[in-house]
């Protein structure tokens, strides 16, 4: 989890809002946030501009279950 902390530390310090859910976050509470994810998952969701620079990351939960 080390590596997602240092990533997602880079991607604030280049300006990219980082969100877990719909909420603004930091990148801390993110990894541990994915760190302690026992029964799902968070997938990423890149936000870019017109110049295809990334602006926002947000991390959305995704659990096991499925839809019958």
């Amino acid at each position: 989890m080390n590596a997602l902390l240092k990533e997602l530390q880079n991607y604030e310090r280049e300006g990219t809002h980082l969100y877990l859910g719909n909420n603004p976050s930091s990148a801390e509470d993110i990894t541990k946030a994915c760190l302690f994810a026992e029964d799902s998952a968070y997938m990423r969701d890149f936000v870019g501009d017109e110049a295809d620079r990334i602006t926002e990351i947000h991390f959305i939960r995704v659990t096991g279950e499925t839809e019958s």
